[in-house]
């Protein structure tokens, strides 16, 4: 193989990474644009906490959208009895809150799952496929 043939080859994959890289990245900024808009809002913490990231690992190009905030996965996958997959606490519990608007004592059974990434994510699945094509047919 001669080295112009290699060095064609290195250049065309490096140029098909990036492209792949571009286009992972515009897909997950539409997920997390859309994911912004399903949020459940209180003070707006939690819409601000959402992220994405995108790595190459051995090879791969992987995208990924989420939120920072702890309390995340409790709102997004629910709580107590309405937790998804049936995974929270089964039966009530009471809990205090110090200061705030909430401020006192409370009996709760849970919250209601708000899958709000999820649903971004089916909401776009049409316009992501799109994504990740462009540059590459």
């Amino acid at each position: 193989m001669s080295s112009d043939f290699a060095n064609s080859c290195e250049r065309a994959k490096k140029l098909i990474e990036v492209q792949l890289i571009n286009n992972i990245t515009k897909a997950c900024l539409l997920v997390e644009r859309k994911g912004k808009q399903y949020c459940p809002i209180d003070e707006g913490t939690l819409r601000a906490a959402m992220c994405h990231d995108v790595n190459v690992i051995f090879g791969e190009v992987i995208g990924r959208v989420g939120n920072t905030m702890e309390y995340a996965p409790y709102v997004h996958q629910g709580t107590g009895i309405y937790a998804k997959d049936g995974n929270g606490r089964k039966t009530p519990w009471k809990y205090k809150v110090e200061s705030g608007k909430y401020k006192g004592w409370h009996i709760t059974k849970g919250q209601r799952p708000q899958p709000f990434l999820e649903k971004a994510k089916i909401d776009s699945i049409g316009k992501i496929e799109k994504i990740l094509k462009e540059g590459l047919t």
